[in-house]
C-alpha cells in the first residue's frame, strides 16, 4: 500500500508542476510523513479486525461462541452469544387415539451473551448470561434469567490447567457443547435431557488439559438435591435427576460429588470417549444418605459430509425408597423416583451440499435419530412403575445453514411409550450464534 500511494502522490505533483514540486522538496517530505503515519494505523485497524474471532470452531472442548475469549487477544474483553426460537406443532391424538389436550407454542427459548476476558496467555475468565422464554414475569413458568457458567480458567501448561467456579458437568455430547447450531433437531436430545440433565451446571473446581490426542476433565462439584427445599424440587419419575439442579444457586454443600471425562481424538474428525460421575444427594435432608453414580459413553464421527453420533448413559439412586418417603411419593401414583435410569441414541446425517462444488458455505443435512430411555428402569421393591415413563423416539428432520453461524431447523417426533400416551409433534426453529 506505502509503495502504491507514494508513486501516486509523484505522478500528480510531477505532471502539476516540475519546478514546483522541486522548491517544495521540504513539503513533499513532510506529506510522505503523514502518508507513513496513516498507512500504519490503516494496518493496525486490518490486524485488529483479523485478530478479532468468529463464532465457527471449538477451542479445549468449549462450544464455537463460547470459546471466542480463549482466541482473542490478552487485555481484552470478549463478547459472544447465541439464541434460538421455536414452534411446536402437537398431534391432536395421543398414541392410543384419545385426545391430546397440550396446545401449540411458539416460543423464543433462549438469548444467550458470553462474557469474557482474557487477562493474558494463562489466565482466562469466561461466563454465560442465560435469558430464557423471552421474560422473567413468573419467573420458571415464563422465564427465568441465570448464570449458566461463570469461570476462571488458570492454563499452566497445555498438559495441565486449573479451572474454578459455576462449570459445566462433563458429561454426553450435549451438556458442554450446547449451542444450537451444533447439534441437529430443534430440540436438544431427549436422553441428554432426561437421563443426563443438560444444561447441568454446579459450582466446584478442577483440572483440566489435553495429553497428545487425549483430552480430560476432572471437578469436585457440589452434589445434587434428591428432595424439595429451597427452591429446588427434586428427583422425580419422569424426568430422573433433573429437578435436582441447584444451578450454582445457593447450593447446599452438605454433599459433594467427583465428575471425570475422558475424550480420545484418534484422527481429524473422530472422538469416542466417555466420563463418570459419583457423589452424594441427601444433602442432610434425608435420614440416611442417597449415593448417586452415572456413567456415559460417547462417539461421534464426521466424514466427508457424513456425520454418525451415538450415546449411552445409566444412572442409579440409591436408598430411593427414602427419597419417595420424603418426598410423598406413592405406590398408588406410580410416583416413584427411578432407583436405576438408563438411556441412548443413535444419530445420523448427511451434508448434501458437500458434494456440490462451489455451494459457497451452504450446508444442507437430513437426519435421523432413535432414542430409547426409561427414568424408572428400576424402582424400589415396594414401589410401582409407570409405563409413561420407558419412551422410545424417532425424530426425522432437515437442518439448513447459509453460513455456519444460522441454523433453521424443521423435524418431526414419534414420541412413544408403554402406556400408549406419547404425542407426536412437528417442529421448527431457528438458531443463531456470534
Amino acid at each position: 500500500m506505502k509503495p502504491l500511494i507514494r508513486a501516486s502522490l509523484a505522478v500528480c505533483l510531477a505532471l502539476s508542476s516540475a519546478p514546483a514540486f522541486a522548491q517544495d522538496a521540504a513539503k513533499f517530505g513532510e506529506l510522505e510523513r503523514k502518508v507513513d503515519v496513516l498507512t500504519q494505523e490503516i494496518e493496525k485497524l486490518k490486524l485488529g479486525e483479523a485478530a478479532d474471532p468468529i463464532a465457527e470452531a471449538t477451542a479445549l472442548d468449549v462450544a464455537p461462541a463460547a470459546s471466542k475469549v480463549y482466541r482473542s487477544r490478552a487485555n481484552k474483553v470478549s463478547f459472544g452469544g447465541y439464541g434460538e426460537m421455536v414452534y411446536t406443532n402437537l398431534s391432536k391424538r395421543r398414541q392410543n387415539a384419545s385426545p391430546a389436550t397440550t396446545k401449540d407454542t411458539v416460543d423464543f427459548l433462549r438469548a444467550i451473551l458470553y462474557v469474557g476476558y482474557k487477562f493474558n496467555d494463562w489466565i482466562v475468565f469466561n461466563s454465560e448470561l442465560e435469558f430464557e422464554h423471552g421474560t422473567t414475569a413468573n419467573a420458571g413458568a415464563r422465564g427465568e434469567v441465570s448464570v449458566e457458567q461463570a469461570y476462571v480458567d488458570f492454563r499452566f501448561l497445555p498438559e495441565i490447567g486449573v479451572r474454578a467456579g459455576t462449570l459445566l458437568v462433563p458429561m454426553g455430547l450435549q451438556n458442554e457443547i450446547h449451542e444450537p447450531t451444533t447439534f441437529h433437531g430443534v430440540q436438544r436430545t431427549s436422553v441428554e435431557r432426561n437421563v443426563i440433565p443438560t444444561t447441568w451446571r454446579e459450582n466446584g473446581a478442577g483440572v483440566f488439559g489435553d495429553i497428545g490426542p487425549v483430552s480430560y476433565r476432572s471437578y469436585v462439584v457440589t452434589g445434587l438435591q434428591s428432595t424439595t427445599n429451597t427452591g429446588v424440587t427434586g428427583f422425580s419419575s419422569s424426568t430422573g435427576l433433573r429437578s435436582g439442579r441447584s444451578s450454582g444457586a445457593r447450593s447446599f454443600a452438605e454433599d459433594f460429588a467427583s465428575v471425570t471425562r475422558l475424550d480420545y481424538k484418534p484422527v481429524q474428525g473422530v472422538m469416542v470417549g466417555g466420563s463418570f460421575y459419583v457423589g452424594q444427594a441427601d444433602q442432610s435432608l434425608v435420614v440416611n444418605s442417597v449415593p448417586v453414580t452415572m456413567w456415559e459413553g460417547h462417539l461421534k464421527a464426521e466424514y466427508r459430509g457424513a456425520e454418525f453420533r451415538a450415546l449411552y448413559a445409566e444412572g442409579r439412586v440409591g436408598n430411593a425408597d427414602l427419597v419417595n418417603i420424603t418426598q410423598g411419593f406413592t405406590n398408588a401414583g406410580r410416583t416413584s423416583v427411578g432407583s436405576k435410569q438408563f438411556g441412548g441414541y443413535v444419530e445420523g446425517a448427511y451434508d448434501v451440499l458437500s458434494i456440490v462444488k462451489n455451494n459457497k458455505g451452504h450446508y444442507l443435512a437430513p437426519f435421523f435419530r432413535y432414542e430409547r430411555y426409561d427414568t424408572q428402569a428400576d424402582t424400589p421393591s415396594a414401589f410401582a412403575k409407570n409405563p409413561q415413563n420407558s419412551r422410545v423416539e424417532y425424530t426425522a428432520g432437515l437442518t439448513y445453514k447459509p453460513i455456519p453461524q444460522i441454523a433453521i431447523k424443521a423435524d418431526h417426533q414419534w414420541m412413544l411409550n408403554q402406556a400408549r400416551t406419547g404425542t407426536n409433534q412437528w417442529n421448527m426453529g431457528l438458531a443463531y450464534i456470534f
